[in-house]
């Protein structure tokens, strides 16, 4: 793949907030009202964070007997599952099988009140589950990536169910000493599964059925880029949030790749992890981005910060 364009002028970034040392922010999704909740690697918590309340972090719940929260997806309005097991950062290894599913249930929370947070099922099969997506029209159900297993599995909450539902080679993690992650951030869009492999630096696709099976060979969509997780715009833009490269780049729809945001020295978003964009009206051009603050990677070998949340105005892009 050729090397990307890089934008003369980098896209504007707002923090909007910042957790202490050494605060590795996995993953995030936005409520109906705009507020943003975001999972913890490095401690078993999840967060709410409201962008008009930037300075405010609230805990919505701390998971017993775990030390980190990994994937989240909303399965019907403003409830919430999430992944919960043991990663250790600093050895860098995961304890497969201790992860389980919760549901999180913020319709009735404010302030004053507590979170509905219900254990749903446990995954004793599944190595580290990273990335979530929505099945459109099979409520209760999703899909998750196994950054271990190489896989994605689906599961039904309502059931309780869960099994692997595709596993292909471009899934899977590359052998030592590569970096020991494979599939990593998934999506469904316009009748196919996209995923990036963190270990083998692609981003792939798969065209998928009615009942969530591969009917066609992996599509390379990207070639040698790491990537954590993406997401996509109305336009079929894909943002890819590119850890410890410390930039955001986009996937056009004709293949090109263009820098949008950081650079590989800077902190503005080091250690992106994930991305979605705003759901409010005045919001809906925002990409916010969840960061480690360089933890895997320092800049320069020293430069760390704590996990934050960005805002990046995404409206010029492509004008």
């Amino acid at each position: 793949m050729a090397a990307p364009l890089i934008l003369e002028s980098p896209l504007p970034t707002k923090l909007i907030h910042q957790f202490p040392l050494p605060t590795w922010i996995e993953n995030l999704a936005i409520r109906p009202n705009g507020q943003i909740l975001v999972t913890i690697l490095t401690s078993p918590e999840l967060y709410l964070i409201d962008p008009l309340k930037p300075n405010e972090a609230v805990l919505i719940h701390k998971f017993p007997d775990v030390s980190s929260v990994t994937g989240i997806i909303e399965v019907e309005p403003d409830i919430f599952c999430v992944a919960a097991g043991n990663f250790n950062l600093q050895a860098f290894s995961n304890e497969a099988g201790s992860y389980s599913i919760w549901e999180v249930d913020l319709r009735d929370f404010n302030q004053e009140s507590k979170a509905a947070v219900t254990h749903i099922m446990k995954l004793p099969d599944s190595g580290l589950p990273n990335g979530f997506a929505l099945l459109p029209s099979a409520n209760g159900t999703f899909l998750f990536a196994d950054s271990e297993v190489g896989a994605v599995w689906k599961v039904n909450v309502r059931n309780r169910t869960h099994e692997i539902a595709i596993q292909v080679d471009e899934m899977k993690a590359p052998p030592p000493p590569d970096m020991p992650l494979g599939i990593n951030g998934i999506k469904i869009r316009d009748g196919y599964l996209y995923w990036t492999n963190t270990g083998k630096k692609l981003f792939c696709r798969i065209m998928i059925d009615d009942n969530w099976k591969a009917v066609r060979e992996t599509e390379i969509v990207a070639r040698d880029t790491l990537v954590d997780d993406f997401t996509f715009d109305k336009k079929g833009n894909a943002w890819l949030a590119q850890n410890v490269l410390n930039t955001v780049s986009v996937v056009k729809p004709d293949g090109a790749v263009v820098t949008a945001a950081g650079k590989v020295d800077q902190l503005t978003v080091a250690g992106g992890t994930a991305c979605q964009f705003g759901r409010r009206e005045e919001d809906e051009h925002v990409l916010y981005m969840t960061t480690t603050g360089a933890l895997a990677a320092p800049i320069d070998g020293t430069q760390i910060e704590g996990g934050k949340l960005v805002a990046i105005d995404t409206s010029t892009f492509g004008k």
